[in-house]
């Protein structure tokens, strides 16, 4: 199997999978602080595990019990509490009550030999079924506080990804970390006496070995080999005291674990002063001791023996022959024993230049994956600009997504997208938390920067265009803020709008132009279509993730979902469009419309109780504006079929793209399209 085939098919190496019922927040809001501790705790940057929810129709019946195919293994997570408990026995539409999806969920689980724990968030919440009676729930209500019960959960979450990262098929009860506590006996018995506390906390409340040397050595053992062979198969705690530096075997055993590249977490636990800080005890998490705060100290080695597991599988799925993998950042006390000819393979995010100036003197190569990914798939000189089509979609649970998977996943393509040398093209606005912002601050990344060879503000033209549909604004402190980042392309005033309509309806205004009655809402439209009609014309390809569908409370002011527009103007320009249909919206709209598939939100009917609606096609009719309706809409796509995009991707590949959630297999596959649409320039072989 090619190395491209390897990757066609790799999946994640772990994946959790949160179950509970559509109505309670006590347990969204404990999935949702969870995929925070698994994906977004600055504490372990490059922790990213991929997380799954109950998917939601917003009906309250149980969905069909299924799997996560995305991952080798999973952890599926029943968080029980009153509504469950209530729902768990009563009868559904479907006819599966709640208690049977639980109860399925796990037969599922097991049978496919992967873990199922269930929470149990309230006291009334076990037993749900007396299917599940013989399963032990975890007690998180006898917990006090929401905040603590979190944490609880989180912990013993963490210690079970450990165990599916790293099984112990001989035991399946033994502790899944041994820690090992590196300290100096100089400072043992002094304030804040913090190995005692570790010692004291570890045997009290934790399920992990502690290995503590002076107990831990048979009387006559070497002790060097004693202590290399207790670090090859731990979790390195160094309690960094006021003598620990100037210690021989303190300082040994921070290389051993270096050397076996076992995960490390330094306590910071100096009172006065240090003659000299350990030099290689780099590239390592710190956290300061705060007294009665063991346990924020064992959950941070914890996590970041997690972070370890979860990078060496991940890398080992992108590994190439001859290379060697790195679970943390590479320094030369980890890289000097290799051979020149060897490549070193870490985790994102990549190094400062400043370091990999130091390590590049050594001779070997040390990459990431997004640094190879730049390497690969270098199409600067192509002088390409991709359109981004993404807002948030109110169907988003229905895939069991939350908004944090969507913003994730726009901010992941738009790096692999940079670091490839294509500019990005997006229209909207330039309020606080909207992605034009959020994508200007990724031009700021250091990561991009270094990967894209220059700091953005030495670059020919910005990375970045926004275009501004008339009639919005956009203040002088609003450009001042992108500065050199972004370009702004102000779009100009339809030719069939005037001041004959709406005094307010200058060419270039300067107030706010509501949408609060037709005629404003019918000006809205044309601007915000000219504008995406020109986006059209002056992209090389447009990327579709999400969209809002249009609702009531979540109107739009164009004549269609913007989404939904920008993914239509796109198809019929015959230019490359990728659809990502995994986060719902109006993505998944156009495919299942390109499939034949119908979908009420694709008729009339749908969109007539939006405001001013009747009105709104009256003034295209009366101003001879283009209108369409959406079946319509629906027939020409369906006539036009997957096989129809001109994306330069295979009916397959367009599938795939469909459902993959992995950032990088998107960006593969869109990057394998726009080098199939746009080609190398032809050279004529003369000089």
């Amino acid at each position: 199997m090619t190395s491209a085939e390897k990757r066609h098919v790799a999946k994640f190496p772990v994946l959790v999978q949160f179950e509970f019922h559509p109505a309670s927040k006590e347990a969204a809001a404990a999935a949702e602080y969870l995929h925070e501790v698994l994906n977004a705790d600055p504490a372990v940057p490059g922790l990213q595990i991929p997380t799954y929810f109950t998917p939601d129709d917003g009906s309250g019946e149980p969905p069909v019990p299924r799997l996560a195919t995305e991952a080798d293994r999973l952890l599926v997570i029943l968080l029980a509490d009153d509504h469950l408990a209530v729902a768990a026995r009563k009868p559904t539409k479907s006819g599966m009550t709640w208690g049977e999806y639980a109860t399925k969920l796990r037969e599922l689980t097991e049978a496919a030999g992967h873990r199922f724990m269930p929470v149990q968030l309230t006291e009334s919440a076990w037993p749900i079924d007396k299917r599940l009676d013989d399963r032990n729930f975890l007690r998180a209500w006898a917990i006090d506080g929401v905040e603590e019960r979190h944490k609880f959960i989180a912990r013993r979450l963490v210690h079970l990804l450990i165990r599916r990262l790293r099984p112990r098929p001989e035991n399946e009860d033994a502790p899944p970390v041994t820690i090992f506590l590196s300290h100096t006996k100089m400072d043992l018995e002094h304030e804040p006496q913090v190995v005692k506390k570790l010692l004291a906390h570890l045997t009290a409340t934790q399920p992990e070995k502690a290995w503590f040397d002076s107990g831990e050595i048979s009387t006559g053992s070497r002790f060097a080999e004693e202590i290399e062979k207790g670090i090859k198969d731990t979790a390195l705690l160094a309690i960094v005291t006021d003598s620990y530096s100037s210690r021989s075997w303190c300082r040994k055993e921070v290389l051993f674990a270096k050397h076996h590249q076992r995960p490390v977490v330094i306590v910071d636990a100096v009172q006065e002063r240090e003659t000299r800080r350990f030099p290689y005890s780099g590239n390592t998490p710190v956290i300061r001791w705060k007294a009665q705060d063991a346990r924020g100290v064992v959950d941070l080695l914890l996590r970041e023996v997690l972070r370890h597991a979860y990078a060496e599988e991940s890398l080992a799925q992108r590994k190439r022959e001859g290379d060697v993998i790195l679970p943390s950042g590479p320094e030369l006390v980890t890289i000097v024993h290799h051979k020149k000819d060897q490549a070193v393979l870490y985790p994102d995010p990549p190094l400062g230049p400043e370091e990999l100036e130091v390590l590049g003197r050594t001779g070997i190569r040390v990459e990431t994956p997004l640094q190879r990914h730049a390497l690969a798939h270098d199409l600067r000189s192509r002088g390409l600009t991709v359109a981004l089509s993404v807002s948030g979609a109110e169907d988003l649970g229905r895939y069991g997504l939350r908004s944090a998977h969507l913003d994730s996943i726009l901010l992941d393509l738009s790096r692999y997208l940079l670091v490839a040398g294509v500019r990005l093209a997006y229209g909207g606005h330039l309020k606080a938390g909207g992605y034009t912002l959020r994508l200007a601050d990724l031009l700021r990344d250091p990561i991009v920067e270094q990967l894209r060879g220059a700091p953005c503000t030495d670059r020919a033209a910005p990375e970045l265009v926004t275009y501004l549909p008339w009639p919005m604004l956009a203040s002088v402190r609003d450009e001042a803020r992108l500065g050199l980042l972004v370009d702004m392309l102000r779009c100009d005033r339809p030719s069939d709008i005037d001041e004959s309509l709406d005094p307010t309806f200058a060419a270039m205004p300067d107030v706010e132009v509501p949408s609060d009655i037709p005629v404003r809402r019918f000006a809205w439209s044309r601007g915000l279509t000219a504008m995406r009609e020109r986006q059209t014309s002056e992209m090389s390809a447009r990327v579709v993730v999400g969209g809002k569908l249009g609702r009531p409370d979540n109107s739009y002011l164009g004549r269609m979902p913007g989404v939904l527009e920008e993914a239509l103007l796109g198809i019929r320009a015959q230019r490359p469009v990728y659809l990502v249909g995994a986060f719902g919206g109006c993505a998944r709209l156009v495919l299942d419309a390109l499939d034949g598939v119908s979908r009420t939100e694709l008729t009339a009917a749908y969109h007539q109780v939006l405001p001013h609606a009747e009105e709104l096609k009256k003034l295209y009719e009366e101003r001879r504006a283009k209108w369409d309706e959406f079946e319509s809409i629906a027939v020409e796509l369906k006539a036009c079929g997957i096989s129809g995009l001109k994306n330069g991707l295979t009916v397959e590949e367009n599938r795939e793209l469909a459902t993959t959630r992995s950032a990088e297999r998107i960006v593969e596959l869109i990057l394998r399209g726009l080098q199939e649409c746009h080609p190398p320039a032809a050279t004529s072989g003369k000089e």
